[in-house]
């Protein structure tokens, strides 16, 4: 079910905007070696985090992995507010009532950014909202579908 539902509703869209993730690393690593209290309860929550999507995969429970890629955004919002510029927040908005949950992977910043749409008409809706008026020229959808049988690499 979570295979053949979720697959049509979750996106990967390539912002087109770019940042470099070595000075925010450099930053999260040094608050770690410094025992900060607020990292170090941030990075436990990730961890709790990752195990309740990794539940939820699972389990195929769309909803549940929805909440836990809306929580890690949250999250990695709070280690680096940077995590999410302007330009990536205006992405956000303009489908925000389509979205079940969204963040960038990676470091944020820009880079690919990850939508579960709220059900398969949301993820058309998306998908025309996003392509009509891209916040970039190198913005872009990426194909990508779910397999049981692991990685598969394909070129077009």
């Amino acid at each position: 079910m979570f295979h053949e539902n979720g697959s049509r509703s979750i996106l990967l869209y390539y912002t087109g905007i770019t940042r470099l993730a070595k000075n925010i690393l450099e930053e999260i690593v040094e608050a770690m070696f410094r025992k900060s209290p607020s990292h170090l309860k941030t990075l436990a929550e990730i961890a709790a985090n990752a195990e309740a999507g990794a539940t939820a995969i699972e389990q195929c429970d769309y909803d549940r992995l929805a909440a836990t890629i809306r929580n890690s955004w949250e999250l990695n919002q709070r280690l680096d507010p940077g995590t999410n510029p302007p330009s990536v927040q205006q992405i956000l908005e303009r489908v925000s009532d389509l979205l079940a949950g969204a963040k960038l992977l990676g470091a944020g910043g820009g880079g690919y950014l990850l939508m579960l749409a709220k059900d398969r008409e949301a993820a058309v809706k998306i998908r025309e909202l996003l392509a009509a008026r891209p916040p970039n020229a190198r913005a872009r959808f990426i194909e990508f579908a779910l397999s049981d049988t692991g990685l598969e690499v394909t070129r077009s």
